[in-house]
């Protein structure tokens, strides 16, 4: 029987990335048996508007240099590289189409799970992701 790749995701806006962020994921790694976390920043959020959002490029720059000593841990770009607003079930749509092979884990917050009822099509997203929440 073959088993499916098991990825988790760890998006946000890193702004900037910090030690809480690693630490969540590299819980959620060994506690889910996980073979990759992918650290996914996103461009343009529906719900939450950030003022000194440091830029792009240095978000970006800042998640590589956290993340280059881990190797069970990936930069995606899949959210920078859409234009328009960013919604999680366009996400997890586009992953599960391209990586058929995978089953996501979608990694939280407990304050962003208090709201996930708000977000774009909160069923698809249970239906496509194990939700991973931290207290």
């Amino acid at each position: 029987m073959c088993t499916k790749r098991k990825v988790g995701i760890m998006g946000g806006t890193f702004n900037p990335i910090h030690f809480g962020h690693l630490l969540l994921a590299e819980t959620a790694y060994h506690q889910f048996h996980l073979d990759e976390i992918l650290f996914m920043p996103t461009k343009n959020t529906y719900y939450k508007r950030m003022k000194n959002l440091v830029s792009e490029e240095d978000r970006v720059e800042m998640i590589r240099l956290a993340i280059r000593e881990n190797d069970h841990f990936t930069f995606s770009a899949e959210e920078l590289d859409r234009e328009g607003t960013t919604y999680t079930v366009d996400t997890l749509n586009d992953l599960t189409r391209k990586n058929p092979d995978c089953e996501y884990y979608f990694i939280l917050g407990a304050d962003s799970l208090y709201h996930i009822e708000s977000w774009k099509e909160p069923e698809a997203i249970f239906s496509m992701a194990v939700i991973l929440v931290a207290g």
